[in-house]
């Protein structure tokens, strides 16, 4: 009897584990080539995001955004071109480049990021 209870305790504590953390957000990006050394990127998320594109076999190149002024932005729902020359030490050689975002919120005087990711991009 104990057995079979371990095991209908495992398979629940099994697929509680199979979902989606608390607290996880999506990664609200997506990203594609245009074909004329260009890349689209959307905001499929319902805030802005604020973004640097580096080269990333030099990521010397780029500091993280801290603010809304510091970077470019997507607005919700929007999308961008970001032409190959854009991206942070780009060489015509370059196989990738690094995409980092993040979003912010307003505390008092100033703003602090709520969400933060990157996203690598073939090129």
């Amino acid at each position: 009897m104990s057995k079979r209870l371990l095991m209908i305790v495992a398979a629940v504590l099994l697929a509680a584990c199979a979902g989606d953390p608390v607290g996880y957000t999506p990664d609200p990006l997506q990203a594609e080539l245009t074909g004329d050394a260009a890349i689209a990127v959307t905001n499929t998320g319902d805030l802005p995001v604020y973004y640097r594109i580096v080269n990333p076999e030099a990521l010397a190149a780029w500091a993280p955004c801290t603010s809304p002024a510091d970077c470019p932005a997507i607005p919700p729902g929007a999308t961008v071109r970001i032409s190959y020359s854009e991206i942070g030490l780009y060489q015509p050689d370059s196989k990738e480049a690094e995409l980092y975002w993040w979003r912010f919120t307003r505390v008092g005087n100033a703003y602090v990021p709520v969400d933060e990711g990157r996203l690598r991009i073939r090129l």
